[in-house]
C-alpha cells in the first residue's frame, strides 16, 4: 500500500487492489498535473492491471489535461465520483470520447463506485 501526492494538488493511493486518485476541492488539473498523475499510475501499478476510483467533484480540466488518460495495460475498470450536477454533466460529456480501453463508469458516492470496481474482481475485465 502506498499513497503519492500529485504535485500539492491530489494523492493517489494504493489500497486493497484498488487505485484512489483525489483531488483537492477547487484544484484546476493541467497538462502538467495530469501527467504527473499517470505517472505516479504506473508507479503504484508495477505493471499490474488494477481497478481505479477518482474523485472528480469540483475539479476543472485543461484541454491537455483531457488528453492524457492511463494505458489499459494499467488500468482495469475506472469509476468517477462526483458530488454535483456539473460534475456529472462533464463526466457523460467526456466519457464518450474517452480513449481509454477500459470500462469507465459515472457514480454520486464512493460506496456505488467500489462495489461496481470489485464486483468483477479476480476476473479479467476488457
Amino acid at each position: 500500500m502506498g499513497t503519492v501526492d500529485i504535485k500539492g494538488k491530489g494523492t493517489l493511493e494504493l489500497s486493497y487492489g484498488v487505485l484512489h486518485l483525489t483531488w483537492k476541492l477547487g484544484t484546476y488539473i493541467g497538462g502538467d498535473v495530469a501527467s504527473a498523475a499517470l505517472n505516479a499510475i504506473e508507479t503504484l501499478c508495477q505493471g499490474d492491471q488494477l481497478p481505479m476510483l477518482v474523485e472528480i467533484g469540483g475539479v476543472t480540466h485543461s484541454a491537455a489535461a483531457r488528453k492524457v488518460f492511463p494505458s489499459r495495460s494499467s488500468i482495469s475498470r475506472m469509476a468517477l465520483v462526483g458530488t454535483s450536477p456539473k460534475d456529472r454533466m462533464i463526466a457523460m460529456f467526456r466519457l464518450p470520447l474517452a480513449p481509454a480501453g477500459f470500462p469507465i463508469r459515472y457514480f454520486t458516492t464512493k460506496d456505488k463506485a467500489m462495489a461496481w470496481l470489485l464486483e468483477d474482481a479476480g476476473k479479467s475485465s476488457t
